[in-house]
């Protein structure tokens, strides 16, 4: 039976076999990505974490310098003690920053790139395993 197009159920058969065919090889692939995206997600809360601490702390650190140079009995000098000791520790927190910033987009790079040579070894030894599978078996030819 053909459809308007032309195309039989026969040959939808057998473009879903075709299909088929491929998802054990492309398993690997699948299997790595997502463990992938868990991993980046690990990482990526990890970070976030840690950023959220830093602004915790900037936040009761700048609260404690508004009560040091306002509060009754602050002289000028203790205020400008108490600013610049905010400084250096809001410099701190951003370098802080920056460097775990880099290093989670190179932790992440690095787990990128393993799994994704594991899921090609994966790929290839899938081939491999239906290459022999298919070169061992014994093929009649219809006469």
């Amino acid at each position: 039976m053909a459809t308007e197009s032309g195309t039989t159920i026969d040959d939808l058969v057998e473009q879903a076999r075709g299909m088929m065919a491929m998802t054990p090889m492309l398993a690997p692939q699948m299997e790595r990505f997502w463990k992938m995206q868990d991993n980046l997600l690990d990482e990526v809360e990890t970070f976030s974490r840690g950023w959220f601490e830093r602004r915790h702390e900037a936040a009761r650190s700048a609260l404690d310098t508004v009560r040091r140079t306002t509060g009754t009995g602050a002289d000028p000098s203790g205020a400008m003690r108490a600013v610049a000791e905010w400084q250096q520790y809001a410099l701190q927190r951003l370098v802080a920053d920056v460097e775990q910033w880099i290093g989670l987009w190179s932790r992440c790079g690095a787990r990128v790139s393993e799994l994704e040579m594991q899921a090609g070894k994966d790929g290839l030894g899938e081939v491999e395993k239906r290459a022999r599978s298919v070169a061992g078996q014994k093929h009649s030819t219809p006469v």
